[in-house]
């Protein structure tokens, strides 16, 4: 029997631990296999930042205390620019219950944070797609950026 969709709200403190176990699919679905510490710090960091002034998750649960889907979203202050608002965002975490997809959960999420930074003055809006979720994200309106390639420093 097919249930019907479920509405994204956003995430809690009490949400952390489910945060926490959807990030884990997100990166196993990477390679990443974190260390069996990691997860209490993830679950810590989230419980301490939700619910935030600039920094939201959101959330498909299954109407008890499993979460089926997530996305999270983060904006920082930007340099004025003609024609941009004041923040630049940035969507991550992007994951769904391996037993719950193809149901339209993270197009749903996405949608949420996407529509929570545009409200809060975002601009511009980054996220990272795996080549499974590039054209879930094209939908949406996202596209590789014009002009000089953006890049990264990461500590080794």
């Amino acid at each position: 029997m097919k249930h019907p969709p479920r509405s994204p709200r956003q995430a809690l403190p009490t949400d952390a631990a489910e945060l926490t176990r959807l990030r884990l699919v997100m990166l196993h679905s990477a390679g990443i296999v974190p260390p069996e510490s990691w997860s209490a710090e993830c679950e810590r960091w989230f419980a301490e930042r939700l619910p935030g002034d600039r920094f939201a998750a959101f959330v498909i649960d299954d109407g008890a205390e499993r979460l089926l889907s997530c996305a999270v979203g983060q904006y920082a202050d930007r340099m004025p620019r003609p024609g941009q608002g004041p923040h630049v965002g940035h969507i991550a975490s992007v994951a769904t219950d391996p037993d719950h997809r193809r149901q339209g959960h993270a197009r749903r999420v996405v949608a949420a944070v996407h529509d929570w930074l545009t409200a809060s003055g975002c601009g511009q809006i980054n996220l990272t797609a795996s080549p499974e979720a590039e054209p879930l994200y094209r939908s949406l309106g996202y596209a590789t950026m014009a002009g000089p390639a953006p890049m990264t420093w990461s500590a080794p």
